[in-house]
């Protein structure tokens, strides 16, 4: 099969262990089981480490005559013993927000929280439901599959809990020139963008405003008790600038436009495997062509996002985007003639 990335592949790993959680697994049989590859041994042995790591215990290392096994401890959810009941529930309802993103794991993820929903009592399957209903259409989409593994992961709870209950974190940051922070922020959504996950925020001082932390950025959160009143507009001019793709580098408000782009037909299963927008559509063109159409904000990130490609892409509208790429293929020629 197509060789994951570690993000996917440790999703892949824990889904899987979850959902048969009365069995035990050695490396190689997840190996076999899931179809890694053989020189993916020593990052599966690293991903099975830092799985047995995570704070919550999910998975347990069983060591029996020398050998070293792998097993959920999902048997416990039948005796209630959650002691951060809150923030594994937080887990189970991002990984079914993103479940569809991993076609191998779909099923497995749906199978896995159904499990966990039927073992447990009713009151903390209330739990569940209230937690998904408060964060449903909370964690959007701009692009590929996250990068999920336990150093992204490890403030997750905390955000998603702050979203959920509206209240503010006091963040440690630090930004895109290096410059460290650590003030309170207030989060609305999550957003997930080319392999990253980002936080949505909006401004204290401009509440019209609305701008994005990257998560992997992080490096402590802390659940504050004062509260946010949201505005409505607010969110829902944030969500659209998730949805059309202006999160990170384009306008306050978003106008979207039709962009029509042509690639050489050996291009079609990478730009499958990394779409610009949920948006991407792709056809045969005449020739050794594909078409690539998408409704989107023309900005600084699409662009960038098709000079990636270099001289395979080109644009056929909108003119202001071809004269973007122009004005800046122009001044990278005065820069390299000096």
């Amino acid at each position: 099969m197509e060789n994951p990335g570690r993000g996917e592949r440790m999703v892949r790993i824990f889904v899987y262990l979850m959902a048969h959680y009365n069995n035990r697994y050695s490396v190689t049989d997840i190996m076999q089981h899931l179809d890694i590859p053989a020189n993916e041994l020593r990052s599966v042995q690293r991903d099975m480490q830092a799985l047995t790591n995570l704070e919550s215990h999910y998975i347990q290392r069983i060591t029996d005559s020398g050998k070293t096994y792998y097993q959920a401890a999902l048997e416990r959810a039948n005796k209630l013993v959650f002691p951060e009941f809150g923030d594994m529930v937080l887990h189970f309802v991002f990984l079914q927000r993103i479940a569809n993103l991993y076609p191998a794991t779909a099923s497995l993820i749906d199978d896995l929280t159904r499990r966990i929903t039927q073992d447990l009592p009713a009151k903390q399957q209330d739990v569940l439901k209230s937690y998904s209903k408060e964060l449903n259409g909370r964690i959007l989409f701009m692009g590929t599959p996250p990068n999920y593994d336990e150093d992204v992961s490890k403030h997750l709870p905390t955000i998603l809990n702050a979203i959920r209950q509206k209240r503010k974190v006091q963040i440690k940051y630090t930004d895109n020139w290096g410059t460290p922070s650590d003030k309170p922020r207030v989060p609305l959504m999550v957003a997930i963008s080319h392999g990253d996950i980002y936080i949505g925020c909006v401004s204290q001082h401009h509440p019209d405003k609305t701008y994005a932390l990257k998560l992997q950025r992080i490096e402590s959160v802390k659940l504050l008790k004062e509260t946010f009143e949201e505005d409505s507009k607010v969110v829902e001019s944030l969500r659209k600038r998730i949805r059309t793709g202006s999160l990170l580098l384009g306008d306050q408000n978003p106008q979207e436009e039709k962009v029509v782009i042509y690639f050489p037909k050996y291009a079609k299963n990478f730009l499958k495997e990394r779409p610009y927008h949920r948006s991407m559509k792709m056809e045969d063109a005449p020739g050794d062509e594909i078409r690539v159409t998408m409704k989107v904000e023309v900005n600084e990130l699409l662009k960038q996002w098709i000079m990636y490609y270099g001289n395979i892409a080109t644009v056929q509208q909108p003119k202001k985007l071809r004269q973007m790429i122009l004005e800046t293929a122009k001044k990278l020629v005065e820069k390299y003639e000096k």
